[in-house]
C-alpha cells in the first residue's frame, strides 16, 4: 500500500503543515471555526497560534516539554494545542469527563509544566498533586488567557521538527485502570486525514462538521480539529452535554456532516416527537465509539433518510480503520479497511481465521502511536512492528466486512457456550420502549450458573414497571435462543459511561456480582 509519511519532508512540524504549507490565500478569510456568536478565520488562527507560541516560550516552556490543556471544545483549547506544536512542545489534552482523581494522575504522569484551564477547574484541582507543574493559565478570571495573548507577537517561525517525533499525547479512557499516555508523532494527523478524512469520507471545502465528541478524545480531535483543516473546511466548537442542546447546535450551525455515537442517534430518535431535528442540512452522518445497534441504524434511516456510516478506530492508532461508506452500509458491521490500514482477524496461534470465524482483530497503518508513557511492558504486550493487537473480538465475513463481537473480556459462557453481549443488546434495543441496554453476567461458581443481566434506560415518559419487565424478557426469548435470554432485567436511570461516552461494563459487571 502506497505510504504517506514517506512523502512527507524528514522536517515536518504538523502545526505549520496544516496553517502554512496548505495555507491558500483563498482560504485566509474563511472560517475555520464556530464558537457561539463568533466566527474564526484561518489567517486569525495562525496569527492566534503564533502568539501562544510565543506566550508559553516567555513563561519557559521549551521543546519536548508538555503542556496540560483541562478544558472543552473552546478557541483557547485549540490555540494552545497548535501553539505548542508550533513552539516544538507537546500538547496533552485532559478530557474534562475525567475524574478528579485521573486528572491528577494525568497531571503528574504527564510531567506537565504548564496547565490550561479555568478557574472552576483550578479550584477543584488544588491542590495540584504534581511537582513538575510551574505555571496554570486560566481562560477566566483577571488575566484571561485572551488576554495575554493579545499582548505577544505573532512573528515567531515554527520549531523545526521531524515528522516521527512525538508530537501530542493523548490519554485513555482508562477504564479498566490508569489512564495511558499514547504518544503520538508529527505526521499520525496527516496520515488520518488523507486516509479517512479525505479517501474515505470525501471531505470537502464547502463542509462544516460538527462532532458530538470533545477534542480530547481521538474521535473528537480528528473530527473538529485537523481533518477539516486538511481540507479547508470550518468546524463547530460546542460543549452541549444534553441531546437538545446538540439538536439546538445542529439547527443554529447547519452542520454538513455530523460525528456522532450510538447514545446520542438514540437519544435523537427517543426525543423526536417533542424536540424533531431538522436533518436537511447533513450530507454525511459517522458514529463511532461503541457499536451503533441495527435497530438505530434503520430508523435513523426511516426517520432522516440518511445513512450512518459505522467505523471503529482507537486513541493508539488516533482515528478511524474499519468503516462503512455511503451506499455501502452493512447495519452493525464496522465495514472495511480505511485504505493505508491492513486489518485481519486472527486465532490464538496467529492465523487468519476463516470467513466468519470469531478471533482476534490486530491492525497495521502509519498512524500507530509511538507506545504508551512510562508502560514499556503494554506497549510491547500490544504492539509488534507496525502491528497492534487491539483486544477487540471480531469476525469478518465473505464481502471483507468486519462484526464487532466484543472485547477480550467482555464474552462469557453459560452453560459451556459462548456469548456476546452485543447480540442481545441490538434485539432489546428493538423493543420500543428500550432506549439503551447493556447485557452482563451475574456471578456465580462457575460457567455453569452465569446467567445473564440486561441493565436497561428507558425512553422519556416511560417508567419502570413489574409488567414492563415481563414484557422486555418475554421479547427477548421470542428473538433469541432460550440460553441468550436474560434471566434478570435492572431499569437504570442512566448506563454508566467512560470518559469517552462508552458504556463501562467493568461497573456494572462489579455490581451484577455483588448483587
Amino acid at each position: 500500500m502506497d505510504s504517506i509519511t514517506e512523502k512527507l519532508p524528514d522536517n515536518l512540524n504538523v502545526a505549520a503543515y496544516f496553517l502554512d504549507s496548505h495555507f491558500l490565500p483563498e482560504r485566509s478569510d474563511r472560517a475555520v471555526f464556530y464558537y457561539q456568536d463568533q466566527t474564526y478565520t484561518y489567517s486569525q488562527l495562525s496569527r492566534f497560534v503564533r502568539r501562544t507560541a510565543r506566550l508559553l516560550s516567555e513563561l519557559g516552556l521549551e521543546r519536548e516539554n508538555r503542556i496540560a490543556i483541562l478544558l472543552p471544545d473552546t478557541p483557547e483549547f485549540v490555540f494552545a494545542f497548535w501553539g505548542a506544536i508550533w513552539l516544538g512542545a507537546v500538547p496533552v489534552p485532559i478530557n474534562t469527563a475525567c475524574t478528579l482523581d485521573d486528572i491528577q494522575y494525568i497531571l503528574h504522569d504527564s510531567r506537565a509544566k504548564i496547565l490550561l484551564t479555568t478557574q472552576a477547574w483550578q479550584e477543584k484541582l488544588t491542590p495540584i498533586q504534581s511537582q513538575f507543574l510551574r505555571h496554570s493559565l486560566l481562560t477566566d478570571g483577571e488575566n484571561p488567557f485572551l488576554s495575554l495573548l493579545s499582548q505577544q507577537d505573532d512573528q515567531l517561525s515554527c520549531a523545526e521538527t521531524c515528522r516521527d517525533e512525538p508530537a501530542f499525547w493523548l490519554y485513555t479512557s482508562g477504564s479498566t485502570g490508569r489512564p495511558k499516555g499514547a504518544i503520538h508523532l508529527h505526521q499520525n494527523m496527516v496520515v488520518c486525514a488523507e486516509n479517512y478524512g479525505k479517501a474515505t469520507l470525501g471531505l470537502q471545502r464547502d463542509d462544516i462538521t460538527y462532532s458530538v465528541a470533545k477534542m480530547p478524545f481521538a474521535y473528537g480531535l480528528g473530527n473538529t480539529l485537523y481533518m477539516p483543516m486538511a481540507v479547508g473546511a470550518a468546524s463547530v466548537l460546542s460543549d452541549a452535554n444534553n441531546i437538545f442542546d446538540i439538536i439546538a447546535d445542529i439547527q443554529r450551525y447547519k452542520p454538513t456532516v455530523l460525528f456522532g455515537i450510538p447514545s446520542v442517534y438514540a437519544n435523537i430518535l427517543a426525543v423526536h416527537d417533542i424536540a424533531p431535528l431538522d436533518a436537511t442540512c447533513l450530507r454525511l452522518c459517522v458514529s463511532a465509539a461503541e457499536q451503533l445497534p441495527k435497530s438505530i441504524w434503520h430508523q435513523w434511516l426511516k426517520t432522516y433518510n440518511q445513512e450512518i456510516c459505522e467505523g471503529i478506530g482507537t486513541t493508539e492508532f488516533l482515528h478511524i480503520f474499519l468503516s462503512n461508506r455511503v451506499g455501502q452500509c452493512k447495519p452493525g458491521s464496522s465495514g472495511y479497511p480505511v485504505p493505508g490500514y491492513s486489518v485481519q482477524v486472527v486465532n490464538e496461534q496467529g492465523f487468519s481465521c476463516s470467513p466468519d470465524e470469531i478471533g482476534n482483530l490486530q491492525v497495521s497503518g502509519e498512524s500507530l502511536m509511538l507506545g504508551y508513557w512510562n508502560r514499556l511492558k503494554q506497549t510491547r504486550n500490544v504492539i509488534c512492528g507496525n502491528m497492534m493487537r487491539t483486544g477487540d473480538k471480531y469476525r469478518c465475513d465473505s464481502d471483507g466486512y468486519f462484526w464487532f463481537m466484543g472485547r477480550n473480556d467482555d464474552l462469557f459462557k453459560v452453560n459451556g457456550q459462548w456469548i456476546s453481549p452485543l447480540e442481545i443488546e441490538d434485539i432489546l434495543h428493538q423493543h420500543p420502549q428500550v432506549l439503551e441496554v447493556a447485557v452482563v453476567p451475574e456471578s456465580g461458581q462457575g460457567e455453569q450458573l452465569n446467567q445473564i443481566v440486561a441493565y436497561v434506560g428507558l425512553k422519556p415518559e416511560q417508567e419502570p414497571s413489574l409488567e414492563l419487565e415481563d414484557s422486555i424478557r418475554r421479547f427477548a426469548k421470542q428473538h433469541l435462543p432460550h440460553f441468550k435470554a436474560p434471566k434478570i432485567i435492572q431499569f437504570v436511570k442512566n448506563l454508566p459511561r467512560t470518559s469517552t461516552g462508552k458504556i463501562h461494563r467493568k461497573k456494572l459487571l462489579d455490581k451484577a456480582m455483588i448483587g
